[in-house]
């Protein structure tokens, strides 16, 4: 644990302004430590931003989160803050506490040692699944949010940046950005309800209690959108085998319902194509040679190419 002023790097400088800037916390006696490491691969957790547990009179404890500069040009941290502040009345992540936009941060609620960090095998659990998909569908029916953007748009994003900065990509990822262009086109074609999402699949942003009880976290990528692209990343990050993949079309939709479950294979294969940029990108412009960021993205490049050879995918194509 360090005390104010025992800043050693530009992050921890950042941290120590933005606890100095709590006004209800002035006199009080503060300590801050590491939460998590940052890691893409084989797990992604912690890695936009760094995090820290904030101890105040040794009894009273909240969650920081400070942006990575190499991070910055993917999130809005003032857009953030209004997404979390907006959903902290939900009981579905959190509180935030405090926003520090010139320092990069946000402070919420410290959730004790009764939860957890969710791993891939605990969306395979029943109770864990539903209640996932029922604090999305609480985000769903809240009041909109103020950035909307869809897969679509940062892959547009990503794939012009990729080209600006000479950042290495296999050979055939412009083919693969068509082929996604095509997804889109079916989509839209299709016809598609925007409502607040999540947006964000990954099995460490589930918080689970030891009762079954969820929280979801990390909203630097939640956005208006379509809700199945939402349920999507969900399906991607669990499961691999058909039955859970209609299971989670289920639970979400009450219904076995093909062109829901068609529709979220083909987002399934744009969030790949999204992640996998993000991490060629992220590879060119971080200074942390320690994320395997490379290792990340050929991985969801690879499962993006599978699907797209899936012997289902023209169906998924002309059925949405």
């Amino acid at each position: 644990m360090k005390e104010l002023g025992e800043a050693a790097n530009e992050i921890e400088r950042r941290i120590e302004a933005s606890i100095a800037s709590v006004e209800a916390w002035k006199g009080r006696s503060i300590t801050y430590s590491p939460a998590a490491p940052s890691v893409v691969s084989p797990i992604h957790r912690a890695v936009e931003n760094a995090c820290f547990k904030i101890c105040l009179d040794n009894k009273d404890y909240f969650f920081l989160k400070a942006l990575h500069e190499d991070m910055a040009d993917f999130t809005d941290i003032s857009q953030t803050a209004q997404i979390c502040g907006q959903l902290g009345g939900l009981g579905v992540t959190p509180v935030l506490r405090s926003t520090n936009e010139e320092c990069k941060t946000v402070i919420f609620d410290y959730l004790d040692e009764d939860w957890s960090w969710g791993k891939v095998n605990d969306l395979g659990k029943p109770t864990i699944l539903e209640n996932t998909i029922e604090a999305k569908k609480k985000i769903q029916a809240s009041q909109p949010f103020d950035r909307e953007r869809s897969v679509f748009d940062l892959i547009r994003s990503y794939w012009q940046r990729v080209g600006e900065i000479s950042a290495f990509v296999p050979s055939d990822t412009s083919e693969i950005v068509d082929d996604v262009e095509n997804i889109e086109k079916a989509i839209l074609a299709g016809g598609a309800d925007t409502k607040p999402c999540h947006a964000d699949g990954t099995a460490s942003n589930i918080m689970i209690n030891t009762d079954g009880a969820v929280k979801l976290v990390d909203f630097d990528w939640s956005t208006n959108a379509d809700p199945h692209y939402d349920v999507s990343t969900l399906m991607l990050e669990a499961f691999q085998n058909e039955a859970d993949m209609w299971n989670v079309v289920e639970i979400f939709d009450g219904s076995l319902n093909e062109r829901i479950y068609n529709r979220c294979r083909l987002y399934g294969i744009a969030d790949d194509l999204m992640w996998a940029l993000w991490g060629f990108l992220s590879f060119k412009i971080s200074p942390r040679v320690e994320v395997e960021f490379t290792k990340y993205a050929e991985w969801r490049l690879l499962r993006c190419r599978m699907n797209l050879g899936d012997p289902g995918y023209e169906k998924w194509l002309r059925r949405v």
